[in-house]
């Protein structure tokens, strides 16, 4: 259902308007919102053209965010076209790609390889727990669509501190998914959230005040 409040938010958040915090204003406009070239992008959008998992403006916004928040661990669960845009963001970070029982296009595989992205498969929420429990710091997660994305979820929260940053994606692809986001939204340790339309960015610094900024699609 169409909710005007909710439409004059998205597109004042888009624009920067009304936010407060620096770094919030920088993140929206100067990353998810860049429209600069980045020499990967040639690379991601054959690849997002291929596997058809995502959009390929989303695949450089996640290129984006991985390039900006520099994690040193990175783990994707369930989406090839993730992994792909984020290892290349970062070559100098540990990547991880967790599928259950998928197979991989060879190509693909060796671009994987080639910016050192280690791929394992089975139970996706055995893997992400048992690599969590092991190093969690400063890490960017990045949760696919998938049968068990809720649990999923729920444990990498649960293992998060203040540098981590966790992406889930599909927030809105039916009303289970948007409840999931809600749920995420209203965790005691989620602070600032961003509410992207195709997946939404999860931040855990409890220095920052609790928010959720909305942006158009």
């Amino acid at each position: 259902m169409f909710k005007l409040g909710d439409w004059i938010n998205r597109k004042r958040h888009n624009r920067g308007f009304g936010i407060q915090s620096p770094s919030a204003f920088f993140f929206i406009t100067q990353v998810l919102k860049e429209r600069h070239g980045y020499y990967a992008y040639e690379e991601l959008d054959e690849i997002a053209g291929s596997l058809r998992e995502m959009k390929k403006r989303n695949c450089r916004r996640l290129f984006r965010i991985a390039n900006h928040f520099r994690p040193g661990n990175c783990i994707t669960v369930a989406s090839l076209t993730a992994a792909c845009a984020i290892s290349s963001a970062r070559s100098s970070a540990k990547h991880l790609l967790i599928t259950e029982n998928r197979e991989m296009p060879q190509a693909i595989a060796e671009y994987l390889a080639a910016h050192r992205c280690c791929h394992k498969s089975g139970s996706t929420l055995q893997l992400l727990e048992k690599h969590l429990a092991e190093e969690s710091a400063k890490s960017l997660i990045f949760i696919g669509e998938c049968e068990n994305q809720s649990a999923l979820l729920e444990t990498a929260i649960k293992h998060s501190n203040k540098e981590c940053i966790i992406i889930v994606e599909g927030i809105y692809k039916d009303k289970e998914h948007q409840s999931l986001w809600q749920q995420a939204v209203a965790s005691p340790k989620a602070t600032v959230t961003y509410d992207a339309y195709s997946f939404g960015i999860i931040s855990f610094d409890s220095e920052k005040k609790k928010q959720n900024y909305k942006l158009k699609r």
